[in-house]
């Protein structure tokens, strides 16, 4: 690897391409939704179809615009907003069998925090309120930080904020993915279930020891190393489990869940990824 490629992995994402992994999570969002509904919930299909195709458009015009305009962010979170009412009201619905749907409940919040966490990336960018550390399901009290890659570097006095809620929050999302996955392999692939399931034991007793240096309020720097390599160790996991269900190589053939949520699961743990690596960088600058 050069030292130019180097750099460029220690680089925050640009806006415009983290609004385009923020814009494919949410259109994901949306058609996991709607492909998991029981076909007498047409309308609900319907709405969480209509949703996946607006993000969809929004996406491919970040993409072809010639630049980002306020008009545009506002568009979006007010898109972004609709849909975490939906996703709460689903999620509620589920917990009263109000709804049939294959997703529990607690996948529907999952997916809500992950949107509520990119409501406060815009809010950050356009300077309006952002949601609380309680609404992300972090400890602690007050508003988040919910910084963009591209202004972490900037936010210097927010170092130690930062680096707790990104960990803590990315963490507990992906010990959170294991467990939708375990649950969902065949029979004929209990050695993939195992080794999910170990994972998600991984992942949790890393978030448990940053949550400790949390409490303790110490140093945020030593934990970045070992989370960086337990990470890209796990998103290497997840690219061998999608290959082997694309190429129907994993016994049986299939699973009982998209290879897209697997893809979705490693975008989303690359995106940390890069967080860490910036993090990294600025610990390593001297901050």
């Amino acid at each position: 690897m050069t030292a130019t490629s180097q750099e460029a992995n220690l680089a925050p994402l640009p806006l415009r391409q983290e609004l385009d992994f923020w814009l494919g999570i949410m259109t994901d969002h949306s058609r996991f939704m709607r492909n998991a509904f029981d076909p007498t919930e047409e309308k609900l299909f319907r709405r969480a179809h209509d949703f996946g195709e607006r993000f969809a458009l929004l996406r491919n015009q970040n993409r072809i615009q010639p630049e980002l305009s306020v008009q545009f962010l506002i568009l979006v979170q007010e898109l972004l907003a609709h849909l975490i009412v939906f996703k709460g009201r689903v999620a509620a619905g589920l917990e009263a069998c109000q709804i049939l749907a294959i997703l529990p409940a607690g996948f529907i919040e999952h997916i809500r925090r992950e949107a509520i966490f990119f409501s406060g990336v815009l809010a950050r960018l356009r300077g309006g309120p952002r949601p609380t550390l309680e609404d992300l399901g972090l400890p602690g009290s007050g508003m988040a930080v919910t910084a963009p890659q591209v202004l972490i570097p900037r936010l210097r006095q927010e170092f130690r904020a930062i680096a707790y809620e990104e960990m803590l929050f990315w963490l507990r999302i992906d010990f959170e993915h294991m467990g939708v996955l375990a649950v969902r392999f065949l029979p004929e692939q209990e050695a993939y279930r195992r080794e999910t399931l170990r994972w998600g034991q991984r992942l949790a007793q890393q978030y448990d020891a940053v949550l400790s240096a949390f409490n303790r309020n110490a140093d945020p720097r030593p934990l970045f190393a070992p989370t960086l390599a337990l990470v890209e160790e796990h998103a290497a996991f997840l690219t061998q489990l999608f290959n082997d269900i694309v190429t129907c190589s994993i016994p049986g053939g299939q699973t009982n869940f998209w290879p897209r949520l697997v893809n979705h699961m490693w975008r989303e743990g690359t995106y940390f990824i890069q967080v860490l690596r910036v993090l990294i960088s600025l610990a390593d600058s001297g901050l």
